[in-house]
């Protein structure tokens, strides 16, 4: 025959409310916590998936949020650049093409000044900024890419554009590059000076820096630790993929800016009197207008380029939406609660703490002061 003492009948009731309470506890944390589980022990492999889930997601929107940095740039960009081909027909095509028609011939010097306006105008743009850093300078960002200088290296000397100092128009030979000044620059790795072939390769280097950001292209790095290219997404702009660079077959340069210079310089050389003077002649200034028209379509079909490009992160900015709704929905099904349940929950935990109360009332045996009241 089993003894039931009263310290044991006191003991288990207390061990089945202290059981009750904390499930009431429970219940009622997670209604008020929305969550399913607080802590690691509640739930191990829950919580082991959703720590891996919040990394995803940190990730997730930090690439989302230099997707948008990158397409505010290249919309910016592009703004620019449609103002520079604005301007190209504003500022330089009509006084360039009005300047071959000899009824104007007497106003040429009018035509020069404009046309060295609408220079002056496309090199301010084409040193835009954006968040504190030139738009069109490559990976360096620092200081202005873009200059119109005086080349004293020439006699007469003339006006020049020049990319981060370096002179735009350069021949491809092996002769010595000559900087403003007309003196030779020697290349710190050779010791040698510089030729203008050399020159015409570091401008083209130039076009092809880089700046990687991750874009969720599962960014990665090689043994050397460089970044893969096709594992991130070059966000650098080079105004000289715009304006483009070098000389062409005859001796005139490929960027529209240098055009318009020399064609200015033609213009100012002529003299009502004495005609065409030492810059060129009439047939100069046919070739250079067409040269003009070369460098626009090339800056239109740059522009068009850009364009690919912004398209492309529109498309990677959905993706990226894509991503972070799908992990928020798994992360939000293992740590979420559902109201309905967690309701029920609640309800029937309250129930059982009060029928483990009403069971004290009635199983604890009174003292001897509960008879006495």
């Amino acid at each position: 025959m089993m003894r039931i003492t009263t310290n044991g009948t006191l003991h288990t009731y207390q061990s089945n409310l202290l059981k009750t309470s904390n499930q009431l506890y429970s219940a009622m944390s997670k209604l008020m916590t929305h969550r399913n589980f607080d802590s690691y022990s509640a739930d191990p492999a829950g919580a082991t998936r959703a720590f891996k889930i919040h990394s995803s997601l940190n990730a997730t929107r930090t690439q989302y949020a230099n997707n948008t940095t990158v397409t505010s740039k290249f919309e910016t960009a592009y703004q620019v650049e449609q103002g520079v081909l604005r301007s190209l027909e504003e500022l330089a095509q009509e006084p360039a093409l009005a300047g071959l028609n000899s009824p104007g011939w007497s106003v040429l010097d009018s035509y020069a000044q404009v046309l060295r306006s609408g220079a002056d105008s496309i090199v301010q743009s084409l040193n835009a900024k954006y968040d504190d850093a030139f738009l069109f300078n490559g990976a360096e960002t620092g200081e202005p890419p873009f200059a119109i200088e005086t080349d004293n290296s020439q006699n007469p000397p003339v006006e020049v554009l020049t990319f981060r100092g370096w002179k735009v128009d350069v021949p491809d030979n092996n002769d010595t590059y000559l900087d403003l000044d007309g003196n030779p620059v020697t290349n710190p790795d050779t010791g040698a000076n510089y030729t203008n072939a050399e020159v015409l390769e570091k401008l083209g280097e130039m076009t092809d820096e880089t700046l990687y950001v991750d874009l969720g292209l599962g960014f990665t790095t090689d043994a050397n630790g460089d970044v893969i290219p096709s594992s991130a997404f070059n966000s650098a702009l080079s105004g000289l993929d715009f304006t483009g660079f070098g000389l062409d077959d005859d001796g005139d340069p490929q960027n529209v800016v240098s055009v318009l210079l020399r064609l200015a310089d033609v213009y100012e050389g002529y003299d009502t009197d004495t005609g065409w003077g030492a810059a060129g002649n009439f047939d100069d200034a046919s070739r250079l207008v067409g040269k003009f028209t070369d460098a626009q379509n090339r800056m239109i079909d740059a522009n068009v380029s850009l364009t690919a490009q912004a398209d492309y992160l529109g498309t990677n900015e959905s993706r990226l939406t894509s991503t972070f709704d799908a992990l928020d929905t798994e992360r939000s099904n293992i740590e979420d609660i559902d109201e309905v349940d967690a309701i029920m929950e609640l309800s029937w935990a309250q129930t059982c703490y009060n029928a483990a109360l009403q069971v004290g009332a009635n199983v604890i045996p009174q003292s001897l002061m509960d008879y006495m009241r």
